[in-house]
Formats: C-alpha cells, sequence, structure tokens
C-alpha cells in the first residue's frame, strides 16, 4: 500500500485550502492571488514542514544521521544557480520581469563579481573550517537526484507560468529549510566539537546571511536575503494577470515541486533511521 504524501495529509486536515487547489486545477478559480498566497500557499508550506520537522527531532539525530542529512542538503545548493539561470532563459520569452528576478537570485547565489562570493562556497567552507565536514564531491543518494530531475525538467519547460510555482514552492520553503538546517548542523556541531552553529564563526555567517534582517546582504527594507526571494516570486502569482501568467499552471508546478520536496524529506528520514 502507498503511504499517504505529506502534502495530501496537510489538505485532508485543511479541506479549504484543499477546495481551493481543486478549483484552480480545474480552471476555475474564484480567489485573488493575495489570497491564495496568504490564506493558502504559504500557511501549507508552513504546516508542512512543522510535520517534516517532527519527523526529523534534529536534537535526537546520531552523527551519522546528521551528516547525512546534511550532505544530501548541500547537493541542491551546489546546483540551484545553474538553475536559476536556466530558468531565467526559459522564461525570458514570455516574461521579462520574472527573467530579470531568477537572474537577480542566480546572482545572489552564484555570486556576483565584486560582492559575496557563491552561497555554496560559502556553506561547503563553512562545514569545512567549523567542523572538518567536507561535502564537495559527495554523490547524492537516488532520492536527491529525484529532486534534481524533478527541478531540471522544471527549468527546461516551456512554460513561465509553471516554473513560476515551481520556484515559489523553492523558495518558499527556504526559510523553513535553514532552519531545520541549522538545527541539524547545530546538533552535529555538539556531537563532533561540543559547539552550535551560533558559537562557529563561518556556519554563523552563512545562516546569518540568509536568515538575518539585518545582515549586510538583506535587502534592506527589512527582508532577509531567502524573505526577499520568497516575496520576490510571490509578487509574479500576485500580480498573475498583469504579468499574463496562467493560475492552474502556476499551481501544477508549486505542486510538482512542493511534493518532490516532501517526498525527499520522508525517504531522507527512512535512509537516516537505518544508520546508527
Amino acid at each position: 500500500m502507498t503511504q499517504q504524501s505529506t502534502v495530501d495529509a496537510y489538505l485532508d486536515t485543511h479541506p479549504d485550502t484543499k477546495a481551493v487547489i481543486e478549483k484552480v486545477l480545474l480552471n476555475a478559480p474564484d480567489v485573488t492571488g493575495d489570497e491564495l498566497i496568504d490564506k493558502h500557499l504559504a500557511p501549507m508550506m508552513d504546516g508542512i514542514f512543522e510535520l517534516i520537522t517532527e519527523q526529523i527531532a534534529p536534537q535526537n539525530l546520531s552523527v551519522q544521521q546528521a551528516e547525512l542529512y546534511i550532505k544530501e542538503l548541500s547537493v541542491f545548493a551546489r546546483y540551484n544557480a545553474q538553475f536559476l539561470r536556466r530558468a531565467a532563459a526559459s522564461v525570458e520569452g514570455a516574461c521579462f520581469e520574472l527573467a530579470h528576478e531568477f537572474r537577480r537570485n542566480h546572482l545572489e547565489e552564484g555570486g556576483e563579481r565584486g560582492h559575496i562570493p557563491a552561497h555554496y562556497t560559502l556553506y561547503s567552507g563553512a562545514l569545512l573550517a567549523d567542523l572538518g565536514l567536507r561535502v564537495n564531491g559527495h554523490v547524492p543518494a537516488p532520492e536527491t537526484l529525484t529532486l534534481l530531475t524533478l527541478h531540471d525538467l522544471l527549468v527546461e519547460g516551456s512554460s513561465a507560468s509553471t516554473i513560476c510555482g515551481g520556484y515559489y514552492a523553492t523558495e518558499g520553503v527556504a526559510i523553513n529549510e535553514t532552519v531545520l538546517l541549522r538545527s541539524i548542523t547545530d546538533r552535529y556541531g555538539e556531537l563532533t566539537v561540543g559547539a552550535p552553529s551560533a558559537q562557529l564563526p563561518a556556519l554563523d555567517y552563512y545562516y546569518q546571511l540568509h536568515l538575518d534582517e539585518e545582515h549586510e546582504a538583506a535587502a534592506g527594507d527589512g527582508l532577509s536575503v531567502e524573505a526577499a526571494h520568497i516575496e520576490g516570486i510571490a509578487t509574479f502569482i500576485r500580480n498573475r494577470d498583469l504579468y499574463h501568467l496562467d493560475l492552474p499552471q502556476i499551481l501544477d508546478g508549486f505542486l510538482q515541486i512542493l511534493e518532490g520536496m516532501a517526498r525527499w524529506w520522508g525517504e531522507l528520514t527512512v535512509r537516516a533511521h537505518s544508520l546508527p
């Protein structure tokens, strides 16, 4: 018997959101972009990550389990800048403004000359400097390859709306995912070097870079780097008519990636439980 997905489990306990999503997918939406984001999609991503965090229980992980999560999560960071660049190229003919947003994010993630280096370089270097943990060259598990494939197919697609929705899911979980990753890293640090990430300078800088609204890299309008990325993509859903984007395709892309990420976390958890 196939186990129910985390997304379906959430929707079964939130019938209003389930009804809205089904109406949109049937091309009969009765919701504004603001309502869809603020009342349904954003709370949905938060609720799903609460379930994921409970399942992982970072405070109870062994060294081997924490290392598994850290290494597998590093893989998407390795390729995200490439995905953003390709997404920009795919949508520029249909929505140049969306392409501009992807390129802006690509420069932040990939490292803009004269500014902060590539985020993956910062992260992998911080793990090596503070924890002696090398993630460079890590060969991903099959479930991580599946997630990468879903993103690869997304960014090469011909629908700007689908790509927009998929990247709203990717960016929309980024704060929750970074907070969870920091908790996992804290556990690994406490077990190996006797210190959480807040006491490890390179890792603390990396996490503050993404989460701190006052960081030098923050957007400057009260938003952290990750929050600015989320709202940057959300703007196109909130104003879909202005940008000539199709809501059913937006939601389809959103669900493709959200389901993929939720399943990825679930399969990583199963793999982690097999370790001592």
